[in-house]
């Protein structure tokens, strides 16, 4: 572990007897890649500064949008670890340049349509303090539509590195990894353009241990002009089988329609039964602006407020 990740916060220790004791968080490394996403970026950077985490380093990596993007910046730029908006070679290529400038010692990155719930990384920080064992973790997935309303669930089975190697259902923007596990299996590859969190996942899962937590880490967002909605039924289903070959990985044929089955039915009585789950009200229908805190000494406020189902 580099010399910068090993400094991390500390802060007052809340409810300790002695007024002077202190915890000790782990500073967690957040990437956002962000090409021509005005009409959602300044959400996905509120989401991620209104943690209110003292720990944070939020690297964003612009491609040089010709949008409103910077002007929706603009008002976070202090924020920022690390900011640059540039030509890239595409969001794979953004996001391991990302890291590459990533101090911390648990690492994840957030796409610019995408937003982390309230409460997250309170939540993965003390999970990752309590469970030493575990390398990294993921969520079941909340699907939110252009305008914040929550549309959808995947509601996950345990991990099993058997189901998840084969079959892509860890919903990306809901993971968190510790820093050895990224210096000992690698950064993404960016020869990928769609499968590129796939590829990293199996990879990681061959050399850590995996846990789904029954939480809700974020929330992924459907929109006409998303990548998953556009790029799945082709460049989705070359690279899926590409990943497939690149580890040897046997699929039973109708494996996967099963899990998306199970899926299905655990998120329909999930719905049904109004169960509780951490991160988020029971139910769909409503808006995260419900849930979000209100909070202005957490953020600064612009002028600006503004893959798919199994």
């Amino acid at each position: 572990m580099t010399p910068a990740a090993m400094q991390n916060t500390n802060v007052p220790s809340v409810g300790a007897a002695d007024p002077s004791a202190s915890v000790v968080l782990p500073r967690i490394s957040i990437v956002t890649p962000s090409f021509n996403q005005g009409a959602f970026i300044e959400r996905t950077v509120r989401s991620v500064i209104e943690q209110g985490y003292p720990a944070l380093e939020y690297i964003v990596m612009d491609g040089g949008s010709t949008d409103d993007t910077l002007e929706r910046l603009e008002p976070y730029r202090n924020r920022f670890a690390h900011f640059e908006s540039r030509p890239d070679g595409g969001q794979s290529a953004a996001v391991a340049d990302g890291f590459r400038h990533a101090t911390g010692d648990l690492m994840a990155y957030l796409n610019s349509d995408d937003v982390l719930l309230p409460g997250t990384l309170s939540f993965v920080a003390q999970f990752f303090s309590r469970n030493s064992d575990v390398a990294f973790i993921y969520s079941h997935r909340c699907i939110i539509d252009a305008n914040d309303r929550v549309v959808g669930h995947w509601i996950l089975p345990r991990h099993s590195n058997y189901l998840m190697e084969r079959w892509d259902f860890i919903p990306q923007e809901t993971c968190f990894w510790r820093r050895t596990l990224f210096e000992e299996a690698g950064n993404l590859d960016p020869s990928f353009a769609f499968a590129m969190d796939y590829d990293l996942f199996v990879r990681y899962m061959r050399r850590g241990r995996f846990k789904r937590v029954d939480r809700f880490l974020a929330a992924f967002r459907v929109h006409e002009n998303a990548k998953t909605t556009r790029h799945m039924a082709t460049i989705g289903k070359q690279e899926i089988a590409k990943v497939r070959s690149k580890y040897g990985l046997q699929i039973v044929p109708g494996g996967g329609k099963a899990l998306s089955l199970l899926v299905r039915l655990q998120s329909g009585i999930y719905n049904r039964l109004r169960r509780r789950v951490g991160g988020l009200p029971p139910g769909k229908g409503f808006s995260l602006d419900t849930v979000r805190p209100h909070d202005p000494s957490n953020a600064i406020r612009g002028d600006h407020t503004r893959r798919m189902s199994p």
